[in-house]
């Protein structure tokens, strides 16, 4: 028996709603309703064996969305803060996405209709939902296209790290967005619009959740990205540089020069190296 994927089994008999059917040693249940045509006995057909609302193991002829070889993103249908989160697969018994594989923050769960991508793991003869870790999810998506910088594309948020979110697009991009690119807290799950700020190799991405009109920059920082933009992006102002230097060159103090340079940096919007400054990517008009 291999629950949670597809088995060749025999027809036993026939009752009145069901086909029995087995693999040599147990029998398993095909409702009539789902019988693709009339069955004879000794007949050998493919079904895919799920655990039914009773914990019984049961044979249907529905494809799954996902099975214990594949994996996909997968619609939460119901919340149970004692047990977890329960995940649509397209059969009749839903997955259980156990509370252990979720943030301790309850803040920081998936709510109904958010999406996650997982497979399907076996433990003492029941299934459960498993989320596929970061770097193999691109095992289960067809090679993605590139994502354009500076433009935005649908993405959801499946990973929360200390230092930001982890995004995928459904067909397979990876796209990382630093806390400080962000203006809330997210969620497992949650749909998000990201913009695409850098393109790193093997279709990975950083991105911005800020929209253009919330970008919150004080007027020293825009100055010094006016600057940069207008000198192919580099400088050889630094925070080392003389007060005289700054002063005739941004009309600034050099503490004001620091600390928008500093907003600059943390923002992650340029390099800052000990005899120049660097603009990390081009930003949208402001």
């Amino acid at each position: 028996m291999n629950l949670g994927d597809f088995n060749k089994l025999s027809v036993v008999r026939e009752t009145d709603i069901a086909y029995l059917l087995t693999d040599g040693e147990y029998e398993y249940f095909l409702h009539k309703k789902e019988a693709l045509r009339d069955y004879v006995k000794g007949e050998m057909i493919e079904v895919f064996l799920y655990v039914d609302n009773l914990g019984r193991p049961t044979a249907s002829t529905k494809i799954p969305l996902v099975t214990v070889h594949t994996a996909a993103f997968l619609e939460v249908v119901s919340v149970n803060p004692e047990l977890g989160v329960f995940l649509s697969y397209g059969m009749i018994k839903d997955l259980l996405l156990s509370k252990d594989d979720l943030p301790l923050s309850f803040n920081s769960w998936p709510i109904v209709g958010d999406e996650l991508f997982a497979t399907i793991k076996i433990k003492k003869n029941m299934m459960f939902a498993k989320l596929t870790s970061r770097k193999l999810i691109s095992n289960f998506v067809p090679p993605p296209t590139e994502l354009e910088e500076g433009t935005s594309y649908e993405a959801i948020v499946l990973f929360l790290l200390v230092e930001g979110l982890v995004c995928f697009t459904k067909q397979g991009h990876e796209i990382f967005v630093h806390y400080n690119n962000t203006r809330k807290k997210y969620r497992m799950g949650e749909n998000v619009s990201v913009t695409i700020i850098q393109k790193h190799d093997n279709n990975e991405y950083t991105g911005t959740l800020i929209q253009q009109k919330e970008y919150m920059i004080h007027p020293d920082s825009l100055t010094i990205l006016n600057y940069l933009q207008n000198h192919a992006g580099t400088m050889r102002f630094t925070d080392n540089t003389s007060p005289e230097e700054i002063q005739a060159a941004f009309h600034m103090s050099k503490g004001a020069f620091k600390r928008a340079l500093g907003t600059l940096y943390k923002s992650g919007l340029v390099e800052l190296n000990p005899e120049s400054t660097k603009l990390v990517h081009q930003i949208p008009e402001l």
